[in-house]
């Protein structure tokens, strides 16, 4: 009878012990592909010719609080004049900077564009939000040849205004291909900035 009790004891100690031991968190899988927090983004437009950059920002000051990034102002461009955009985005409550997250998982994210036709005569119509086939003007690509979006290419047409909308998504696990648009995956960046073209 003592030595049933005993195993008794023994197998309710090893039972609990692997109930523990199955509780650990470090077997919880990993949240994979996690949206960054982006509560400060910079657009930079650089004239070819040399002139002065133009920037125009966004923030977002609670992060992943109930605000959402709203622009700090309108965009105010040459007529007729080629620039070369770039973004960039940071995380300040981190004091993270972002844009290098987005290089080194560029194969995951995609930067759209939609704007006032015909503010540009490159790219021509609306941009390609809505299409990803229209046309943009991107200058760089990720190791499989697929646009990113962190610099592109901008020729303004004569005065006029509108709108101007950025939006990333983030398309992990092979959704980024060269026909994915902005339909597919996460934004993790949507503003519209008012444009004036003078």
């Amino acid at each position: 009878m003592k030595k049933l009790n005993y195993l008794s004891l023994l197998a309710g100690f090893l039972l609990f012990g692997l109930t523990i031991a199955g509780c650990d968190d470090d077997d919880e899988p990993p949240v994979e592909n996690p949206e960054e927090v982006i509560t400060d983004v910079t657009l930079t437009f650089t004239p070819v010719g040399g002139a002065a950059p133009i920037t125009a920002t966004a923030s977002d000051p609670d992060g992943e609080g109930p605000q959402d990034l709203e622009p700090d102002g309108a965009i105010t461009l040459d007529a007729n004049t080629e620039y070369t955009m770039t973004i960039e985005l940071r995380n300040e409550i981190e004091d993270e900077d972002v844009t290098e997250e987005i290089e080194d998982e560029d194969d995951e994210h995609m930067f759209f564009f939609s704007f006032t036709d015909p503010l540009f005569d490159s790219p021509e119509g609306d941009g390609n939000y809505d299409n990803r086939s229209d046309p943009l003007n991107y200058n760089d690509k990720d190791e499989n040849d697929n646009p990113v979006g962190l610099s592109t290419s901008w020729t303004t047409a004569g005065a006029g205004s509108g709108t101007f909308r950025v939006v990333l998504k983030h398309q992990p696990d092979n959704l980024k291909t060269d026909t994915s648009g902005s339909d597919v995956g996460a934004s993790e960046v949507d503003v519209v900035w008012d444009l004036t073209i003078r």
